[in-house]
């Protein structure tokens, strides 16, 4: 699927598993509980590119997940998606390029952390909430 100019500013989680069937299947179902919240949430697949160096394959692990506008009820469903399966990973990135990985196991010990990131407006590094949310700038 190619991504739009209006997409780019929206927010985006990415799958983390070494299974592609896996990863795709969770992707569904998170944009299932979300769907409700934000009926423009996406599944986001980029375009498939092969890995530099290894001419084989698609690099498909993170390439598989969601696009959608940030809120507290897309967060809400979120946070009760990631938190029931410990070993779940996600990368969320808001549209300043500033990026949250984390687990289910994280998020069943501060459920507010994944709704403080996707809330936050402000451009760049977010300083001072206890999460491990860095700026990189693509």
């Amino acid at each position: 699927m190619s991504i739009t100019q209006e997409s780019r500013a929206r927010y985006r989680i990415s799958i983390i598993d070494d299974d592609p069937l896996r990863a795709r299947r969770e992707a569904r179902e998170l944009l299932g509980e979300i769907i409700g919240a934000d009926p423009a949430a996406a599944l986001d697949a980029p375009r498939q590119h092969t890995p530099s160096g290894t001419g084989k394959g698609v690099d498909i692990i993170g390439a598989i997940g969601l696009v959608f506008n940030a809120g507290s009820l897309v967060a809400a469903g979120v946070q009760v998606w990631l938190a029931r399966v410990p070993q779940r990973t996600i990368v969320a990135t808001r549209p300043d390029g500033s990026t949250l990985r984390i687990t289910g196991r994280e998020a069943r010990s501060d459920d507010e952390r994944i709704e403080r990131f996707l809330a936050s407006r402000e451009g760049g590094r977010n300083h001072g909430n206890g999460d491990d949310a860095h700026g990189s700038m693509d």
